[in-house]
């Protein structure tokens, strides 16, 4: 078993931290010393028990890479679908970030919230704020579970039921599977939710039905496309669904299993892959497929070595034909054979649609630049988004896997108040946002990501920049960049992806496919950042102007060779 393997073995449901084979203290003691000011940080070991919690420990770096500031936290809220949350829940999470953490709520690619730079002072009271300060609307907003080796946020297309061509309820499925697969761990609740007359010396209740004793080899991912939507990237998840419709509804589930983004530089064993298809299921039999799945994972994925331990990398050990048998025999899957259904096009929601429903109501998607909720000198999204929401009774709010925010609900007669006060606040909506804005996407990285190379949410907004200096903002191109291989903004199946390699080097890949069902190819496996910026130039350009039968761009630049794309204009 490797060391994290023995700390989830060790930690009985996440509720002791083992410092050495001979002794072990409680997760609480150690958020105890960070409450009272006793100690800066949590110990190594804790840090892989709080992942578990929604929490990463941190380090402020400086411009060279190295971990030498503050410690702080990441915090990372699960909102299965990406909500839709309530006036009040958003108003809620906008008042932590000022309260809690560094003035930003920071939307991610799993749909789901982060606060960062959190102290660790401010850990135990923005935790209890998030699980005590807000309603059930379907389902709880939680800490629980939004890292570590478990299920994550469990994601779906944020119009699964706005569409008014297609208006369905996967959401209800999304958060059903989000609701059985939370640890069951006491620990959480006891470390976090009770207060100093409720503390425990034990736990009260250690097991994991679902999960066992050590939880998953690593995490897992689950999510619900739409049939004209694949803004989830459907093929990037362990277990993914897309409902097969027809005139009188949905008459199954396209099942795939199997997919996962993340990479390790210079280990060739290690690679992004895309999810399998399996067979249509059934809407009664979805949450158990899920939890099948999860629990041949749980007994046969890798422990020694984490590298190896997702379940892309099982489910190719075991096999397709054996792993259908397995669902069919074993668990009772009634898994039938298909051709799968051509996955949609990933979309970005921006500007105005009409909503399903009898009413005369609309949604509109609002850019967010990277995810980051913020007031800027020119640009105050945080207000703009807290105005609209404190008066508009009745509106939702959901995120995007873009990592943009819906406004859901709208009373048609308010859409020039929306666009009114966006306008007032500085925020570019619809028309206004170039296209090659409108599906990039970064993560965070440094200088909070312990794991990042490189910036990336800090520097694809002047790759944008660059490029639309040089006229090329009207050119419709995805292009997503991460800091590193663990790839979170998923740039493997973007038309352009930058990943960070070294401290300021870059891979620039090209050729996924716009509906996700293909992965780019690396075209450089190395570029500095100013080489990266004329590659980006180039690519961009030649989209634009060497594509005569006017492909889109992910597939010009899957059909046209290297050489080729490396002659610049």
């Amino acid at each position: 078993m490797s060391t994290v393997e023995r700390l989830k073995h060790a930690s009985e449901g996440l509720f002791y931290v083992q410092s050495t084979h001979e002794s072990r203290h409680t997760m609480r003691s150690e958020i105890d010393a960070l409450s009272a000011h006793e100690a800066e940080t949590i110990s190594e070991h804790a840090k892989e028990i709080a992942k578990h919690f929604g929490i990463y420990k941190q380090r402020e770096r400086n411009e060279s890479g190295k971990k030498d500031g503050d410690f702080i936290f990441m915090v990372r809220v699960k909102i299965p679908a990406g909500g839709e949350l309530t006036p009040a829940q958003w108003l809620a999470l906008d008042a932590a970030a000022d309260r809690y953490a560094d003035g930003s709520i920071r939307l991610t690619a799993r749909q789901g919230v982060q606060f960062h730079h959190v102290r660790g002072h401010n850990l135990h009271p923005l935790i209890r704020h998030i699980n005590t300060s807000y309603s059930d609307n379907g389902f709880q907003l939680t800490t629980l579970g939004a890292c570590g080796d478990v299920n994550r946020n469990t994601v779906a297309s944020p119009i699964d039921d706005l569409d008014a061509e297609l208006p369905l309820d996967s959401r209800e499925l999304a958060y059903a599977v989000a609701r059985e697969m939370t640890p069951r761990s006491s620990a959480y609740y006891q470390v976090f939710l009770a207060d100093r007359s409720g503390q425990q010396i034990a736990p009260l209740n250690p097991e994991e039905p679902i999960y066992g004793a050590q939880y998953l080899p690593r995490k897992f991912k689950v999510g619900f496309a739409h049939p004209h939507d694949n803004s989830v990237d459907l093929l990037t998840q362990d277990v993914g669904f897309l409902p097969r419709a027809d005139g009188r509804g949905v008459t199954g589930y396209d099942l795939y299993s199997g997919g996962g983004l993340g990479a390790t530089h210079n280990q060739p064993d290690t690679m992004p892959l895309l999810a399998l298809y399996l067979g249509v299921v059934q809407r009664e039999q979805v949450l158990d497929a899920v939890r099948a799945i999860v629990t041949i994972q749980r007994e046969h994925g890798e422990r020694r070595n984490r590298r190896a331990a997702r379940w892309k990398y099982t489910i190719r050990r075991i096999g397709v034909t054996q792993l259908k048998e397995t669902l069919r025999e074993r668990f009772g899957i009634a898994l039938a054979d298909a051709e799968p259904l051509p996955l949609p096009p990933v979309l970005d929601h921006l500007g105005w649609h009409r909503e399903a429903g009898a009413g005369d109501f609309l949604y509109t998607g609002i850019l967010i630049p990277n995810g980051r909720v913020r007031d800027e000198v020119a640009i105050r999204y945080r207000s703009a988004i807290r105005r609209i929401v404190a008066q508009l009774e009745g509106i939702g709010v959901r995120v995007t896997p873009n990592q943009h925010l819906i406004l859901a609900h709208v009373p048609a007669a308010r859409r020039e108040w929306i666009e009114r006060t966006l306008a007032e606040h500085g925020v570019p909506f619809d028309g206004e946002v170039p296209r090659i804005h409108r599906l990039a996407m970064a993560c965070p990285a440094k200088p909070t990501c312990g794991l990042a190379m490189t910036h990336a949410e800090r520097a694809l907004p002047r790759y944008l920049a660059e490029l639309e200096r040089e006229g090329l903002g009207s050119v419709d191109v995805m292009i997503r960049m991460a800091g590193c291989p663990n790839s979170c903004s998923r740039p493997p199946t973007a038309e352009i992806g930058i990943i960070g390699y070294g401290k300021n080097d870059y891979v620039l890949m090209v050729g996924g496919a716009r509906d996700g069902s293909r992965l780019a190819r690396v075209l450089y496996p190395r570029l500095g950042e100013r080489e990266l910026i004329e590659a980006l130039m180039n690519l961009v350009r030649a989209i634009r102007d060497r594509n005569p039968h006017r492909l889109s761009a992910g597939d010009y630049l899957d059909q046209t060779p290297d050489a080729e794309l490396k002659t610049h204009n």
